[in-house]
């Protein structure tokens, strides 16, 4: 078996696969692998087989087992705390145990003196008795979003518990396990760094020690995830390469290598709790528990064996693994870099060696990135050959920073000064790079098809740098190529109205990717609060929703920007989209108030970015791909800002549409008035169906067939108004709304569409 593990937990992989899909692809591929094993491998038949039939019972076993026995109706919890808190703002949130069940809490703090009093005396352990309610995590409500309720599924949650309040008179600590113990240490060393550690390096040194990041600047954070060196602020085989390295070292020297190993054994598993068990770490220490357990058994272990039999330890704990994205690349990255070793240490020049590992790394992780980010840094490459070095340097200074703080924080000074004039630095550059040039590609979420193109060039790259011959690179170029024109050759056009809460933002794209229009793009409404309330990470429409979702279908350049009115809930992520994107052109109403806050930072931000910007009005008009679109309102200001909505009309696959912004009973009366023949198959009803909009008069006249209302779930406004859904249900016109029903996507090729929503 020496040398060929890695085929029995490639067996792992497919038949968890084809365990969890139940699919007919999933099962072909598995019997493909096996029809493999059999003709090249045929000793390792039986075993791999053994293997797979071990894994897709196991995993069926795990998922039907994988089920909540509490129910909505409960009122009265009991529960215990399983990991520390984490209080940002004023949201309070950790795992807890209810009658032997994961669940998470969140809980919104009422007062700053609340807030003091839960960040200091709820630990691990406490068990705390609440009122509150029980609610199912959220579905993905647009395409390509993140899914929630599934990530928790696979961590064995099923349900959020939000009380109404926490009182520490009904919380009592208990006896705490090994694990809580250590849980609590980890939060004592999170807290000297913040305690003793300048600003500007904390949320650096608490991620590179304890794989912490809940400090750090949210526009840094997203810098380093822009310029693929996110993996630098994880911890894995760096970290602990390093540090087994050094610990090792000085344990020989006052005991046996024996002695030194054992405790090496038992120091790692605790050092994975210490920094957050994620699947790196994990990885990373069991790997290294294996070399060490074969050393203390005067046995060699393949590198490819150990990493091999590492992957199969995780998947027997939690099959679930197999789709976390941190397991996925840790593993991709590392099993490149040990196949390659030969050919990396085949070069003498160390800054060659650091080229063709870093690339090696960037290959091997690239249809992970694209599937799951959309998008790869062009300076990615020259970036890691810098970074890494650097963290090599970083790393150490920053345990000895932190051992002698522990000691006395005057001992530390003289560390923590270069420490944090090398963050600073490194921070800095980091921030210019992924804001005034981020040079990144989008090229969006990859099919299943283009996975597997991607997987087959790579894999022909790397057997052809093997042979010092490096054409096999053109392959992943050509597939990268395809993928980015691959839209301008679908014949296949789209209207999407994205759920963005209480907003508009509705996304159309023309055939064969001709056009990228966008009417309105949504905003965060904004909400009065005290200082101690504030968080570092906000939710944001246009970060979190509208621009995750134009670069996961590959959207590069948005031909038409259409601002209807001024409202924040319209236009507020305006400024995110325009410097996201190349906008070629902002259309805005001509009724649009001047000297409104939100229409000047529109124009600055227009002017900044160089977008050419139209005002426009009735009788404005386009054409695009055979598809007109008629501006039919305003004609004039009005002094209401809703009656100054933008009115869009077009013909798209078959249907006609009417896009009403805000628009209230005046500016119907005005617009049917103009136009006493207007018809409408698809209404966009206006102002989020309020009472103020979507008259008697208004709905006989366009007739419309279907309604999409853009609303937010449980809105402040109580919209939509019950009166408009009675008008729209007396006229038998189906109603598609985004709070209920999610995004509402309709997709059509020439005359004939498909109308579907994002929730059941």
């Amino acid at each position: 078996m020496r040398g060929n593990v890695v085929y029995i937990a490639v067996a792992a992989i497919f038949a968890i696969t084809a365990a969890y899909a139940q699919s007919s692809a999933a099962f072909v591929f598995l019997a493909l692998y096996v029809l493999f094993l059999f003709v090249r491998k045929r000793r390792l038949f039986f075993i791999s087989v053994i293997t797979a039939c071990f894994f897709y019972p196991y995993f069926t076993y795990v998922d039907q087992h994988n089920k909540t026995r509490l129910s909505s109706a409960m009122t009265e919890f009991l529960f215990r705390l399983a990991t520390p808190v984490a209080v940002d703002g004023d949201r309070l949130q950790a795992v807890v145990n209810v009658d032997g069940e994961k669940l998470q809490l969140v809980y919104y703090i009422k007062s700053q003196e609340e807030k003091q009093a839960l960040a200091l005396h709820l630990a691990p352990g406490a068990v705390c008795k609440v009122k509150g309610t029980l609610k199912r995590p959220a579905l993905p409500r647009n395409p390509n979003a993140f899914d929630y309720r599934r990530y928790l599924r696979f961590h064995h949650i099923h349900w959020i518990l939000t009380p109404q309040s926490i009182s520490l008179q009904d919380c009592h600590p208990s006896s705490l396990t090994i694990y809580e113990r250590l849980l609590s240490l980890r939060e004592k060393g999170i807290r000297q760094i913040a305690t003793h550690f300048p600003a500007e390096s904390i949320g650096i040194v608490q991620a590179l020690l304890y794989g912490e990041r809940a400090q750090l600047d949210e526009p840094l954070l997203e810098g380093y995830q822009k310029l693929g060196l996110i993996h630098l602020l994880a911890i894995s085989g760096l970290h602990v390469t390093l540090l087994v390295g050094a610990l090792f070292s000085l344990l020989i020297r006052f005991w046996t290598k024996e002695a030194a190993t054992m405790m090496m054994l038992i120091f790692l598993p605790v050092y994975i709790v210490l920094t957050g068990a994620s699947p790196s770490v994990i990885r990373a220490c069991l790997t290294a528990m294996l070399f060490l357990a074969a050393n203390y058994g005067k046995a060699t272990l393949p590198p490819l064996d150990g990493l091999s039999i590492a992957f199969v330890i995780m998947l027997i704990a939690d099959p679930y693994m197999l789709w976390d994205v941190g397991f996925q690349l840790s593993f991709a990255v590392t099993f490149a870099l040990i196949l390659s070793s030969p050919f990396i240490m085949s070069h003498h020049s160390p800054l060659w060696r650091l080229f063709f590992t870093t690339f090696i790394a960037q290959l091997s992780a690239l249809p992970f990135l694209i599937y799951y980010f959309f998008e790869i840094s062009l300076w990615s490459m020259v970036l890691n050959m810098i970074f890494v070095p650097l963290y090599s340097f970083l790393l150490p200074l920053s345990f000895i920073s932190v051992a002698a703080c522990a000691i006395h924080p005057l001992l530390s000074a003289p560390f923590i000064w270069l420490l944090q004039k090398v963050i600073v630095l490194s921070s800095k550059a980091v921030l210019f790079f992924s804001s005034a040039f981020p040079l990144s590609l989008v090229l969006g979420r990859p099919s299943f098809w283009l996975i597997i193109a991607y997987t087959a060039a790579i894999c022909a790259a790397f057997v052809q740098m093997e042979k010092r011959c490096y054409w096999g690179i053109g392959w992943v170029v050509a597939v990268i190529t395809f993928h980015a024109l691959s839209p301008y050759v679908d014949r296949y056009g789209e209207v999407v109205f994205l759920d963005v809460g209480q907003g508009d933002c509705i996304y159309i794209e023309l055939p064969y990717r001709q056009a990228v229009y966008l009417i309105d793009t949504g905003g965060t409404l904004p909400q009065q609060k005290e200082p101690w309330q504030q968080r570092n990470r906000n939710w944001d429409v246009g970060k979190n929703v509208v621009i995750p979702f134009l670069k996961s279908n590959g959207v590069r350049t948005i031909d038409k920007l259409i601002a209807t009115h001024e409202d924040v809930d319209h236009i507020g992520a305006a400024e995110e989209i325009v410097r996201g994107f190349t906008v070629k052109q902002l259309l805005v109403s001509n009724g649009m108030k001047k000297n409104s806050v939100i229409y000047e930072q529109l124009m600055q931000i227009a002017r900044q970015s160089q977008v050419s910007v139209r005002e426009i009005a009735r009788g404005s008009r386009w054409s695009k791909a055979g598809i007109s679109f008629y501006v039919l309102h305003p004609s004039t200001a009005h002094p209401d800002d809703n009656n100054n909505s933008v009115v869009l009309y077009t013909k798209i696959g078959g249907l006609s549409w009417l896009f009403t912004g805000d628009l209230e009973e005046a500016g119907e009366k005005e617009l049917i008035g103009a136009f006493p023949r207007l018809k409408a198959d698809v209404l966009k009803v206006a102002h989020h169906g309020s009472a103020t909009s979507t008259t008697e008069l208004f709905l006989d006249k366009i007739q419309p067939k279907i309604a999409v209302i853009s609303v937010g779930e449980h809105n402040r406004y109580h919209h939509p108004s019950p009166s408009v859904i009675e008008r729209l249900q007396k006229r038998n016109t189906l109603i598609l709304r985004t709070d209920q029903h999610g995004a509402v996507r309709f997709t059509y090729v020439k005359n004939h569409g498909t109308f579907s929503v994002m929730l059941p």
